[in-house]
């Protein structure tokens, strides 16, 4: 006798999210459902035709998760019970406040009620990411929701547990250790000692990516673009994007002007990452060219066209061909949040 199936990313996803929850310490079905709930609302979420992507912390205790982060401020928007029917008031009354970079929490006050609002803290550009914030409290369930790319939610929890949901038919990619990382290092290999500009750098690039619908970017020791043949219609960013210098000029200074010179090239970077093409940096924390285009030679099988759409994978695998001569790395930021980085010899 024939049957009917039906498939719902609830019945794929909550097993997971319950193994995690429960590995965080807690065991806690109402829980389970208000993340899985959040999961599948974050991916695409929208308020009056504007697209938000709020970081939610859900925890058991707002005052002490949150005596983690430097000048913590929160204000209690309401209270709700503790089902996934209270998620989208919650999302409702408290997203559209984030857009100023403000987050939401929710607090599990008992095992049938929540309170939920929105908090801020001091983000200057040496302070530790959320996502790496809440690690410092490990004795305390706290578990962080956030959109990590256009397809993709990660829910981490304070002792290290994470779990990815690829909203997706791509086939699943194998996941390399930390891509980001990895070209972090190498937009820093001729700075010397810069282990504070490289975190502070990944950072920025985290959440320059998780902005964007996909792209490619490279580092390069050359000074000559225009030389490398299969490289065309590079764009110079002059002068440079010294994302380096503003940061040590911060470390160094602590003005107001240095904190807002920065922010422009914090901001700058977000746009060129919204663009056609690879975005080249050198090996000295700079942007030194955007909507660089790679055009194959005659015996490359990778078709000439320019990075959109489907061709920009096609394009990362031709143009890895270039590093170890005339590039060091590139990173691979697919539209579903797939992130790979090549290097000679990987």
């Amino acid at each position: 006798m024939p049957r009917a199936r039906v498939v719902t990313f609830r019945s794929q996803t909550m097993g997971q999210i319950a193994d995690l929850i429960h590995d965080e310490g807690l065991s806690c079905q109402a829980s389970q459902d208000i993340l899985s709930f959040l999961a599948g609302t974050l991916v695409r979420y929208q308020d009056e035709g504007i697209e938000l992507i709020p970081n939610i912390l859900f925890c058991e205790d707002a005052d002490s998760a949150l005596k983690t982060f430097p000048g913590a401020v929160r204000y209690q928007v309401g209270a709700a019970p503790l089902t996934s029917d209270s998620v989208n008031r919650i999302l409702k009354e408290c997203a559209p406040l984030t857009v100023g970079g403000w987050c939401i929490y929710i607090e599990r006050t008992s095992t049938t009620d929540l309170k939920y609002g929105v908090f801020n803290y001091l983000q200057l550009p040496t302070t530790i990411p959320l996502a790496e914030a809440i690690s410092l409290m490990p004795d305390l369930f706290c578990v962080l929701v956030r959109r990590t790319s256009p397809s993709t939610i990660e829910i981490r929890g304070s002792k290290g547990n994470s779990l990815s949901l690829i909203f997706s038919t791509v086939r699943e990619q194998p996941i390399q250790s930390d891509p980001i990382s990895a070209f972090a290092i190498d937009c820093c290999l001729d700075l010397g000692n810069a282990d504070d500009f490289r975190i502070y750098f990944q950072r920025l690039l985290e959440q320059a990516l998780t902005r964007s619908h996909g792209t490619i970017l490279a580092t390069t020791r050359s000074n000559n673009l225009r030389g490398i043949s299969e490289l065309k219609d590079a764009i110079p960013v002059v002068p440079k994007l010294d994302i380096y210098a503003a940061f040590m000029g911060y470390r160094e200074i602590g003005s107001a002007e240095s904190i807002v010179t920065l922010q422009n090239r914090e901001s700058l970077l977000t746009g060129l990452l919204h663009c056609d093409g690879i975005v080249m940096f050198n090996t000295q924390g700079c942007v030194i060219a955007y909507r660089v285009f790679y055009r194959p030679g005659s015996q490359d099988p990778v078709r000439a066209e320019p990075l959109a759409g489907g061709t920009r994978r096609r394009a990362f695998e031709g143009a890895k061909t270039l590093v170890g001569s005339s590039l060091v790395s590139m990173l691979f930021r697919s539209q579903d949040g797939l992130t790979l980085h090549f290097r000679s010899g990987r």
